[in-house]
Formats: C-alpha cells, structure tokens, sequence
C-alpha cells in the first residue's frame, strides 16, 4: 500500500531525530527510495539537524574559550596581588638604601598600567558603597599617617630637637615602624579590594589607585630614610617623591573619573 506523503514528511523530523517507531522508520525508509520529493524533504531536515549540532558545537567552543580567558585572566590577577605583596614586603625589609627612589616611577606605572589592565576585561567599576568607602578611607589615612611622621621627625630634627623623648639614633627605626604600619595598611587594601574583584566580581579601581600610590610612596620614603645623608637634599629628594607618585596618583584618579563618567554617559 502506498503510503500519503504527507503522512511521511510528518514522520520524517522524528525518524531524523531517532524517535520514531521501528514500523515507522521502516515505512520512511521504503518510501523515500521511490519518492524523490520524501526523499528531498528527508536530506533537508538532516542538514537542518547537522546545522543545529554544528552550532551547538561552536556555542560550546565559545563558551570554552571564555572560561579559558576568565581562568588565564584570574591567574594574572593573582599573581599581580602576590608580586605587589612580595615586592612591597622584600623591599621595605632589606637593605634597599643603595636604590635609587626614581626607579620607583617607573615599578608605580608598570603596577597601576597591569591592575587596571587587568580589572578592565569586561568589569564594571562600582560606585563607592560603604565597604569601598571604609577601604578607601583607610589607604588615604594610611598616607596621611605616614605623611605625618616623617614630616613631623624629619621637621623636628631639622630644627635641631628630637621629639617624643627619644634620642637622634632613635629616630629612624622609629620613622621606619610607623611606615611599615602605614605600608601594612595599603597592602591589606589592595589585597582584600583585589579578592572582591577575583571572588565576587567586584572591583572599585578608585580603591586599587589610591592603595598603589600609597603603597610605593611609603617605599620611596623607606628608601629615603635608608639613604640619609644631608636634610636639605633628603627633604628635596622626599619633595620629589611626593610629587611625582602623588601627583601622577592624582592625574590617574582624574583620567579614571572621566573614563568612568563617559561611560555612564553612554549607558544612558
């Protein structure tokens, strides 16, 4: 009996599919052999089917392609955070008098260049909420705490009295606690800032900046304080310092409000 071709091509996408019975699978079979329009119709769905198997495979590829670039990317970030904390801690710790403080120019652009490189795939840089407020709040207090001291010894000594009861060869290791307390400060920061980013998705490159330019200028004045020689070109090369690292933490906080700001701008 001859089969209508209508009530093959409804069987033919579940024979495709392989969900048809053995007797209708038969019957598509037997069909198509004499029927050239059947037969048509059958080649049709099974390059629709390949089509569809074939973009699913590239659907997956992409998306291994991403996780292996958020994988790489992770990994980056990781050892950017350890390579700070190690530089920071190896350079406050040692010897480090026979460097000279410029190089330090140079380590603070190649950081920030790598921390902003880094959290700019694909991340959206949040608004200061409160736990990016305190973090903020606490590098920028860092600063001013190691500001401070080193301003007020190095001014007291300057004018030729030792503060706080202590002796001319105490002053030094005393500047040097108190900057390795404020260094400790800004590295906790930019560690813990870093980890919201890596494990909840969650960066604030406000945070990331201020921690960086706290960070290496509390080394340039640790390196300063190890090469001491006369006040008045240490107070001048401590000027330098200041105003390069600040500054250019300054100009960078400006160039990332504008990004940022563009950004919203285009949002909308």
């Amino acid at each position: 009996m001859k089969i209508d071709c209508g009530i093959v091509q409804d069987l033919i996408p579940s024979y495709v599919d392989g969900l048809c019975s053995e007797s209708s699978k038969q019957c598509v079979e037997e069909h198509t052999k004499d029927c050239e329009e059947c037969r048509a119709f059958l080649e049709e769905c099974r390059a629709v089917e390949f089509s569809g198997k074939v973009l699913e495979e590239q659907q997956l590829d992409g998306l291994r392609k991403v996780k292996k670039k958020i994988k790489l990317q992770n990994m980056f970030s990781y050892g950017l955070l350890l390579v700070v904390i190690l530089f920071a801690a190896y350079f406050f710790t040692t010897n480090i008098g026979a460097i000279n403080v410029r190089w330090y120019y140079g380590l603070y652009a190649v950081a920030v260049a790598a921390t902003f490189v880094v959290t700019m795939q694909g991340k959206a840089n949040v608004k200061y909420e409160k736990v990016e407020k305190i973090m903020a709040g606490m590098s920028l207090a860092a600063i001013a705490y190691a500001l401070f001291w080193y301003c007020f010894m190095m001014g007291s000594v300057g004018n030729g009295t030792v503060p706080l009861g202590l002796e001319l060869g105490q002053v030094g290791p005393f500047l040097h606690r108190q900057l390795g307390i404020a260094l400790a400060v800004e590295i906790a920061v930019f560690a813990y800032t870093m980890v919201r980013y890596l494990k909840w998705d969650i960066v604030c490159r406000g945070t990331l900046l201020i921690s960086l330019t706290g960070l290496f200028f509390i080394l340039a004045q640790t390196t300063l304080l190890g090469r001491l020689s006369t006040l008045e070109a240490h107070m001048r090369n401590f000027t330098e310092a200041a105003v390069v690292i600040l500054g250019a933490g300054a100009v960078c906080g400006l160039v990332l409000w504008g990004v940022e700001r563009r950004r919203k701008k285009q949002v909308r």
